[in-house]
């Protein structure tokens, strides 16, 4: 048996450019108002709750708050020629009419191979798991779901299983990276 809680609307969410390439094509920067909702699953904590929701929404709005008026870089994409620049400026080319030259500030660069709304709500399960971790608030969690909106027509949305670990508290499952040799995924 196990219980879910949602958060959704209201003030979870930001405020971001982004761009996405695809089919060896490279869209025009262009920005949204992302919304976020997040469901948490698990037991029940003997307080008969599965997460207080004021922390999970502090925690989510912190972690939209790192990616809000900022500009969205895919810094693991393979079509991406991607530098910072003496100034601390980013360079970002895809070809000769996709190129950006970004002031450092504004740009965060993201651990992602494509800054579409998918890649963003697994980005944030993951980093919603492990702040909730770090603040030892997972121990009842089963299973984390994001989804970000794009337009009022277009969510994206990532399930993040948990796994417990070995004193009791959970980590993500499968949250090796694809382009990390050094952390192979899970064994069945």
């Amino acid at each position: 048996m196990s219980w879910s809680i949602l958060i959704a609307r209201g003030n979870l969410g930001f405020s971001a450019a982004h761009f996405i390439t695809y089919e060896g094509r490279c869209e025009p920067l262009h920005g949204h108002n992302y919304g976020v909702r997040v469901e948490a699953s698990g037991h029940l904590t003997a307080d008969s709750l599965v997460l207080d929701f004021i922390t999970l929404k502090d925690v989510v709005r912190g972690l939209c708050k790192q990616l809000d008026h900022r500009v969205l870089i895919a810094a693991e994409s393979p079509h991406l020629r991607i530098a910072e620049r003496d100034d601390g400026a980013w360079a970002v080319e895809f070809d000769a009419a996709n190129r950006y030259v970004l002031p450092g500030v504004s740009v965060v660069m993201l651990p992602i191979d494509n800054a579409t709304t998918e890649r963003l709500a697994e980005l944030l399960a993951r980093r919603l798991a492990e702040a909730l971790h770090a603040r030892g608030l997972d121990a009842t969690l089963d299973r984390l779901t994001v989804g970000v909106e794009e337009t009022a027509m277009q969510t994206a949305f990532y399930t993040l299983d948990l796994a417990p670990s070995p004193r009791g508290s959970h980590s993500p499952r499968g949250s090796h990276s694809p382009h990390d040799p050094h952390h192979p995924p899970p064994s069945a």
